[in-house]
């Protein structure tokens, strides 16, 4: 990468990003049948995003990427090597498709490999949320990428895993010190409006009990929580546990085989705006959940950035 100006970029090998043969298999029960069958047919009606590049001269001349079907929602992505304008190699594909959730988001760092193919970003998207996602556009974005600069981006994931959170779910809170957080926590965004005080800390380690019954176990109920955890392995922080509400449901079709899109609250902070996220799933399994329910579950979360943001 070029750019002087860059976020923090770390690379990695390329393995260390996991394989996309895991999420190939979330469309097809043979996908070493069926891939190979959909890039030619993407070939065949193709797409090529420029992402942040204005003009074809910005792109990254290593590079070709390409989507299709052009006419599907959802595109298989491949990016080919190429030398002297001529495709060499086909280095990666994967499966994208869109989101209408976009938020205006800067990248914070980058974890890549040498051959720029492939990248997962940390991306703020306030002050209190940080979200990794697998950069659909990178191979073209890669040397566009700017410190401090917000970006239009739009977030999608696709579902490994999908379950019901049971009604009034709850778990017993026992310990001494847990007790403590929990009880001080509430009692002071009680005192202050429910708004977070900067020394919010401080008050909670000077908190002390009132009355005994401050000290009794707690019972935390966690089926109307919304939550999310990024992957703890270097460039695998794309794949996720969440759990979350659903505030949408529609459907997709690919290969005559329909998906059903669930709109789910991702992130939810007090006193800011919820982030949503479209996760798409093909399993039958999952495909009967209703809007209003709360469901957790693994997913691969993408982003696709193609504008700057005027808000910095």
């Amino acid at each position: 990468m070029k750019n002087q100006n860059s976020p923090e970029i770390v690379t990695i090998q390329d393995q260390g990003f996991g394989s996309h043969g895991e999420h190939w298999a979330l469309l097809s029960d043979t996908p070493e049948q069926d891939v190979p069958k959909w890039l030619g047919m993407a070939l065949d009606a193709p797409v090529m995003p420029m992402g942040l590049c204005e003009n074809e001269d910005e792109m990254n001349a290593n590079f070709w990427l390409i989507q299709g079907p052009s006419q599907s929602h959802l595109k298989v992505t491949q990016i080919i090597a190429v030398e002297n304008n001529k495709p060499q190699a086909l280095k990666t594909a994967f499966p994208t498709f869109e989101s209408p959730y976009k938020y205006n988001a800067s990248i914070e760092r980058i974890i890549t490999c040498k051959s720029e193919t492939q990248a997962v970003l940390r991306l703020r998207l306030n002050q209190n949320t940080i979200i990794y996602a697998f950069d659909n556009l990178f191979s073209v974005n890669s040397r566009h990428y700017e410190n401090n600069q917000t970006y239009q981006v739009q977030l999608n994931a696709w579902a490994y895993h999908l379950e019901e959170v049971a009604a009034n779910e709850t778990i017993l809170v026992d310990d001494p010190a847990s007790i403590k957080h929990h009880r001080a926590l509430n009692d002071i965004l009680t005192a202050h409006n429910g708004v977070a005080p900067e020394n919010l800390q401080e008050l909670i380690n000077a908190w002390k009990p009132k009355t005994p019954e401050d000290q009794e176990p707690v019972t935390v109920d966690f089926s109307k929580m919304v939550a999310y955890l990024y992957g703890e392995t270097m460039g695998q922080e794309d794949e996720a546990w969440f759990q979350g509400n659903i505030v949408g449901k529609t459907s997709m079709t690919f290969m005559d085989q329909e998906y059903t899109l669930y709109d789910v609250t991702l992130v939810l902070e007090d006193h800011l705006p919820a982030i949503l996220i479209r996760i798409a799933t093909q399993n039958n399994s999952y495909k009967n959940f209703e809007i209003g329910q709360y469901i957790r579950g693994n997913i691969w979360i993408q982003a696709n950035i193609y504008a700057k943001s005027s808000v910095n």
